[in-house]
């Protein structure tokens, strides 16, 4: 067998970022200390400008290799990257965000250590805001995890609730800020699930985290997250409840498969429950819906009349819930559609309060 010739391989899946924004995540890659790393970026289709950036940082670095392919989305460009990886430890980057420049050498210290013998490793993040960047830790423990650590992480992958620690910020389900061990992923033939727009990198790992055997836990913060007010996660969507739901099923099958314990099924009903309020966010409620009230009210209880909430909702612990969520429950399960709506403007309100505070 012919023996590799890079130790890490970074994955850049790269679909339209702000230019500014992709220069400084590239930059970052290319000025890694530890310099024997390959870069597989993969152009999903982009405008041109960004396709020339790409090929402006390929033709300065022959670490680079530049893959450029129809827009197929951000699961396939993974997926893409992982087929051409040549080494067998694999970093994904997004390309709005960016690294410090001595992670492969942190990351090649943990190898070393462990003898490369491992699974998946986990390091912790910095969350970038506009003026401001906090720590975020993904799990409150250093080292090898054990298998009550794995369904901790496994629970908080599905939803905040009944999992003992959950970080401030942004959960463990990312597929940035880890490491993936490429002869465990062909191994298990995990891939990234083409057309899911929502929570692909959470399906991922639920599946990743369920068939891994060694996951250490590094507690260095070496990967920045840029928060995006814009995201798809603020934005008005008409397939948000498909998304959810779509993610919601996939749950459900691999709770089925697995004979999870109770505390996945309760978690899933607190993510069944939770979701009807991202439903007010991004679609029913959303100022850029150009339904009537009327029409909105009608689909809003429909939605609530499918046995999926009615079982959610009669079945939830709400001792896990916050005070607001309980509220929400309590008025889905009545049908009080205009007291919800209430609800998320005054939940609107003191996020917007407290983003502008967060500022100063």
């Amino acid at each position: 067998m012919k023996r590799m010739n890079k130790k890490l391989s970074i994955i850049v899946p790269i679909y339209n970022p702000p230019e500014e924004y992709l220069r400084r995540c590239l930059d970052s890659v290319i000025a890694q200390t530890y310099k024997e790393i390959e870069i597989i970026l993969v152009n999903d289709g982009s405008k041109e400008e960004i396709k020339q950036i790409c090929e402006e940082f390929a033709n300065k670095d022959n670490r680079i290799k530049l893959i450029n392919q129809e827009n197929s989305g951000e699961s396939v460009s993974r997926n893409v990257g992982i087929e051409n990886a040549t080494t067998d430890n694999i970093i994904f980057v997004d390309s709005d965000d960016w690294i410090e420049k001595n992670l492969c050498e942190e990351i090649i210290s943990v190898l070393e250590k462990i003898n490369y013998k491992y699974d998946v490793i986990i390091h912790n993040c910095y969350i970038d805001y506009s003026k401001k960047s906090s720590k975020n830790t993904f799990y409150n423990k250093s080292g090898w995890l054990n298998n009550s650590d794995i369904e901790e992480i496994q629970l908080q992958n599905i939803e905040k609730g009944i999992t003992k620690y959950y970080p401030k910020d942004t959960n463990i389900s990312v597929v940035w800020a880890k490491v993936y061990n490429k002869k465990f992923i062909v191994k298990n033939n995990l891939k990234f699930i083409p057309n899911i727009i929502r929570m692909p990198d959470t399906i991922f790992n639920i599946e990743a985290f369920e068939k891994a055997k060694k996951i250490y836990m590094f507690p260095k913060y070496l990967y920045h997250y840029q928060k995006n007010e814009n995201s798809i996660c603020q934005k008005y969507s008409e397939d948000t409840i498909n998304y959810y739901e779509t993610f919601i099923e996939y749950v459900k099958k691999y709770i089925e498969k697995y004979n999870k314990n109770e505390r996945f099924k309760d978690t899933l009903n607190i993510k069944i429950c939770t979701s009807i309020d991202k439903y007010m966010y991004n679609y029913y409620f959303h100022k850029d819906n150009p339904k009537k009230k009327n029409l909105i009210i009608k689909e809003f209880k429909e939605l609530l009349d499918k046995e999926l909430y009615i079982k959610a909702i009669e079945s939830v612990k709400t001792q896990y819930l916050s005070i607001y969520q309980r509220l929400v429950i309590k008025n889905a399960k009545k049908k009080r559609i205009h007291i919800m709506r209430i609800l998320k403007e005054i939940k609107m309100i003191i996020k917007s309060v407290q983003g502008e505070i967060s500022k100063k």
